[in-house]
């Protein structure tokens, strides 16, 4: 028997178009069995999307058309569905054979963390879904159905074990359409979860993963089948392709990234994907001379190639000559246009209209004046020439509030917003280690935008570390705090640090809310991403104790 995986990179909600390369995908494969990814017709997360009923008929109508082209081969396809009992949504999985859709399975666990919310759309499944095909007998798990939170670090709370039951069916495979999404060392993690499970039940297990970016979420891709023996086939990651594999082939060792290899690869696709599925053909961003604007350059260059960045020098009186010469050698080996915009002359009629007004200027007026004179000029020239503007504010300085509403937050999208100032730097020293696999013909970044001091430049002889503890202390605090759901006791218990320390930073991340709740979209790339993956309240006050503090 042969099993064919589409791993696909669909656009969420363009049916007509999916259902075309669904369509030329299945019809090139020599497979029995051919098993696509969850919510595979529409995309996914569809999220409002179901609430219009005709999308979802749409989906529906998709779905039979790509069924009535089937003959011997089994095509599993994902997609909603109404339940004409109850009238509700469900996440389903339609199995096509001989020119009809012969078993529908619906979703049986709904996850609400993180970034899901799928109970606020579907109605969950009723029972497990198998069939039989090629004398064999085919279990259906659906992402979470099959996950279970285990690839997320997420505690299982669920009432009902749908790989329990279907090893209790006598399943002989086990697939999962999935659409789960990046994250650092996840598919690791599929890959040890998954052999683990088929070595213990004795089943061959197929996955096949969503690829591609849609808002937020990067999918990886990366699906794969195996069995007692490990690995037997496997896709690549962040790559759209479609293959089939024989179940007596011998196990392969599989293909497993760095932990900044991953990274960079994801960042690419989802820059790529963000900027062509909103149809922008270029982009555009302030070029400062620092790590963080160099980084996301770097990467806004080899998602869309250097004819498509645009870079922005907009040097103010605190601006230092070496940053200039680090902004413009960047240009100069990404290969970018650039021009350059200096604020001195806003910055004085700033400080003239104040003093007209016999206004007081405060030093943080001053310097919060000049990141957002240098947003108003990168708006003006993105509304000038149509290019999408990439704000560069890394996940520190966004989890403590060390940035600007209205200036240096700019931006339709964060590229680095779920990525630690430490890691910045490593993903940098990554880049210019790997130039060659990045597609660069040199290393790209300036290797004093590296190592000199981290600065806003807002006043002479600033640094980061004026305001803020050193990176590796904060980021540190904030991993723990932030990423690991610590609280100030915990911490004190975890991190070296001093508990003083603690409650500072964790009450600059409590007051820094209102800015995250402003921020642009944030590519998710770690287990607790600012955004969706994070609803904290504005208006609140960290007045509580554990039972362990009162006592």
């Amino acid at each position: 028997m042969r099993i064919g995986l589409v791993q696909l990179n669909p656009i969420v909600g363009d049916i007509e178009g999916n259902t075309k390369k669904l369509q030329h995908a299945i019809s090139s494969l020599d497979a029995e069995i051919i098993l696509t990814t969850e919510m595979a017709i529409c995309g996914y997360p569809p999220r409002d999307l179901l609430c219009d009923i005709e999308f979802v008929r749409a989906c529906e109508q998709a779905v039979q058309s790509i069924a009535c082209t089937t003959r011997e081969e089994y095509v599993l396809l994902g997609h909603p569905r109404v339940d004409e009992v109850t009238g509700r949504i469900r996440n389903s999985v339609s199995v096509a054979h001989a020119g009809n859709v012969i078993a529908v399975s619906d979703k049986l666990l709904l996850p609400s963390y993180d970034v899901f919310d799928e109970k606020r759309y579907f109605e969950q499944g009723e029972s497990i879904c198998t069939f039989s095909a090629y004398g064999k007998t085919i279990g259906i798990a659906t992402c979470e159905d099959f996950w279970q939170g285990n690839d997320s670090a997420v505690a299982s709370a669920y009432d009902t074990d749908p790989i329990q039951q279907l090893i209790e069916a006598k399943c002989d495979i086990i697939v999962c359409p999935s659409a789960s999404p990046f994250v650092a060392a996840k598919h690791n993690e599929h890959i040890l979860y998954t052999r683990k499970l088929a070595s213990k039940y004795g089943v061959t297990i197929a996955m096949c993963n969503q690829v591609g970016g849609n808002d937020d979420l990067i999918f990886d891709g990366g699906s794969f089948i195996a069995n007692t023996d490990g690995i037997i086939g496997e896709l690549p990651l962040f790559t759209e392709e479609a293959k089939s594999f024989s179940l007596d082939a011998q196990p392969i060792e599989p293909v497993l990234l760095s932990a900044y290899e991953e990274l960079w690869h994801a960042l690419v696709l989802g820059t790529r994907d963000y900027v062509m599925k909103t149809g922008h053909g270029s982009v555009l961003l302030g070029l400062s001379g620092g790590i963080d604007s160099a980084v996301v350059a770097t990467i806004a260059v080899a998602a869309l190639g250097g004819n498509a960045v645009h870079g922005v020098l907009m040097p103010s009186r605190f601006s230092s000559l070496g940053s200039i010469e680090d902004a413009e050698r960047l240009a100069e080996n990404l290969q970018i246009q650039t021009e350059t915009l200096p604020i001195e002359h806003l910055h004085v009629a700033f400080e003239r209209t104040l003093g007209d007004a016999c206004l007081e200027q405060s030093d943080i007026a001053g310097e919060n004046a000049q990141a957002r004179l240098r947003g108003l000029l990168l708006m003006a020239v993105s509304n000038t020439n149509g290019s999408l503007l990439l704000a560069t504010g890394n996940k520190s300085e966004l989890a403590v509030g060390y940035s600007t509403l209205y200036g240096d937050m700019n931006g339709a999208i964060s590229l680095i917003g779920d990525v630690y100032k430490t890691d910045v730097w490593a993903l940098a020293n990554w880049i210019n280690a790997n130039y060659e696999q990045c597609g660069f013909a040199a290393p790209p970044i300036p290797e004093s935008s590296i190592t000199k001091p981290p600065s806003a430049e807002l006043r002479f002889g600033q640094t980061d570390q004026d305001s803020l503890p050193e990176y590796d202390v904060l980021d540190a605090v904030l991993r723990l705090h932030i990423d690991c759901g610590l609280g100030l006791e915990e911490l004190q218990e975890a991190a070296s640090s001093s508990s003083e320390l603690h409650e500072k930073i964790v009450r600059m991340v409590d007051i820094a809310q209102f800015k995250r709740d402003q921020a642009s979209v944030i590519f998710k790339t770690s287990p607790r991403t600012f955004g969706r993956g994070r609803r904290m309240p504005i208006v609140m006050k960290r007045a509580w104790s554990t039972s362990r503090e009162m006592t």
